[in-house]
């Protein structure tokens, strides 16, 4: 639905009554809002409606994106369950859920709303989720997921999207001349009487206020529908709707699964914003992992919990690992029985990455290799070896680097057996970043995270570029996932 109105023409307060309307009609069972206040604020007071799973307004960026996600997951996992389930319209999921034949627990949400009010400021702050609201507003009909809308002009709607809102109404427009259904009767809508309109039948209206309290005005309005939300609360018992999940700011490494839970998938390390489903990463199709953050964003942290992953999901005879650790923070982490070697000092390295290079070359495949060992990866034989480095500022140096000599070997570190995992600071990363051997690394596409640290560093991975985040808190850069924002599990000392 598309609702358009110049300044004060009671776009917010139309919005408002037509949740009021479906709460006082419907139960929460029935119906769910989720709404996106990018107007005056006046949706805070719907907030307390059983009806509605949340309410984020623009100063709350990280709702805004978990809102909007929470709805279209409500869409995909719909469409996998109407597929699974052999339900072929959404009016016959709502006769078989009214009638109990699908369960509430499986199901939690009938017909679903996303309401964003202030659409053109919705665009300009938030570009990227776009696409997300035109895929709802193009498929979610036929699941029960509904769009409603509000804006200023005709043209703050794009018509990729406006094709898909079939329902529009018009308030007092700012400029009559760009009214979609009539200009003549725009022109005559009345200016100072919020709620007046026309129909796209070219027929006057007026809009309701949301408040049940006898009176007919807009005189104290938002606390009229803080009290009409309580009254319909009141008398719901039951669970409302499903409330927006947020990222958590902090959470437990123990609340993911064990490295060798999921071994097609590979090792969990964080939760994902859009799904809250954990994030894995598999070295055995990406060999490469990297890690920039600033002091205190946690980089120490998810090398712990990668090297606890690593360490459950294989044994030590068939992974070893090679520690780089400047600043003892991964000191005592890695087992026994995987590590290999623990250097706490960078000149300490290079006869160790020598003789890497060497095992690189020596489990190269030769010109007899079969097409069965290739495919296999069995023209060698050994443990699979992780080189680990904390702190990789410290370790390339204006000096040297001695992981030089690695360089034109990365292409055959998945084939020979070879893993990196290497973190570093944010600071001066993007002129690092064309040293010769992180440059090779990111050519043959590395995968990892980004945490939080100053943006002035410019994009780091994948065209992302770090800033202020809460510890733990950065994107997962991934050819497969895309860049999804993550929390990382904490790893209990």
């Amino acid at each position: 639905m598309q609702i358009l109105g110049g300044p004060q023409s009671g776009k917010s307060t139309l919005v408002r009554s037509l949740i009021a309307s479906f709460a006082l009609t419907h139960t929460p069972h029935e119906v769910q809002f989720y709404g996106l206040d990018f107007g005056g604020g006046g949706m805070s007071a719907v907030a307390g409606l059983p009806h509605v799973g949340g309410v984020a307004s623009r100063l709350d960026p990280e709702k805004v994106r978990r809102t909007a996600a929470e709805v279209y997951g409500v869409l995909t996992r719909r469409e996998e369950y109407f597929r699974a389930a052999n339900i072929s319209s959404i009016a016959e999921f709502r006769s078989r859920r009214a009638r109990g034949d699908i369960s509430v627990a499986d199901q939690p949400w009938g017909d679903v709303f996303l309401v964003i009010d202030g659409w053109g400021n919705f665009r300009s702050d938030y570009e990227a989720l776009e696409p997300l609201v035109l895929d709802i507003a193009a498929r979610g009909l036929g699941y029960g997921i509904h769009l409603i809308l509000t804006g200023s002009r005709s043209m703050e709607v794009r018509s990729n999207l406006k094709d898909h809102l079939m329902n529009r109404l018009e308030l007092r427009l700012g400029d009559p001349m760009d009214s979609e259904f009539d200009r003549k009767v725009a022109a005559n809508v009345p200016t100072g009487v919020p709620g007046r309109g026309q129909t796209p039948q070219k027929q006057h209206f007026m809009a309701a206020v949301p408040r049940i309290d006898g009176l007919f005005s807009d005189t104290d309005l938002a606390d009229a529908t803080t009290a009409l939300a309580a009254e319909v609360a009141r008398h719901w018992e039951q669970p409302g709707a499903p409330e927006v999940r947020l990222l958590p700011r902090r959470f437990s490494a123990a609340q993911l699964p064990p490295g060798d839970r999921f071994p097609n998938r590979g090792i969990s390390f964080a939760l994902d914003e859009d799904n809250l489903e954990p994030v894995f990463v598999d070295f055995d199709q990406d060999p490469f992992f990297l890690v920039f953050g600033e002091s205190e964003s946690g980089k120490s942290n998810l090398l712990k919990l990668l090297v606890k992953g690593i360490t459950e999901r294989y044994d030590g005879d068939s992974c070893k690992l090679f520690v780089v650790d400047n600043r003892r923070s991964l000191l005592g982490v890695t087992p026994p029985s995987h590590l290999a070697e623990y250097i706490p000092m960078s000149n300490r390295m290079q006869h160790h990455m020598d003789a890497l290079a060497d095992l690189m070359q020596r489990r190269t495949p030769t010109s007899d290799v079969t097409p069965e060992q290739l495919r296999d990866r069995s023209w060698w034989r050994g443990p699979t070896v992780y080189v680990i480095i904390d702190d990789y500022d410290l370790v390339s140096t204006s000096s040297g680097n001695p992981l030089a000599g690695l360089t034109e070997l990365l292409p055959f570190a998945r084939d020979v057996g070879v893993r990196f995992v290497i973190a570093r600071s944010t600071a001066g990363a993007s002129r690092a970043g064309y040293e010769a051997f992180m440059q090779r690394i990111k050519e043959l596409g590395a995968q990892g995270v980004v945490l939080a640290g100053d943006p002035g560093e410019g994009d780091l991975l994948g065209g992302v570029r770090p800033r202020p985040m809460p510890a733990g808190r950065g994107v997962f850069v991934s050819r497969r996932q895309g860049r999804p924002l993550v929390q990382v599990g904490l790893v209990d000392d």
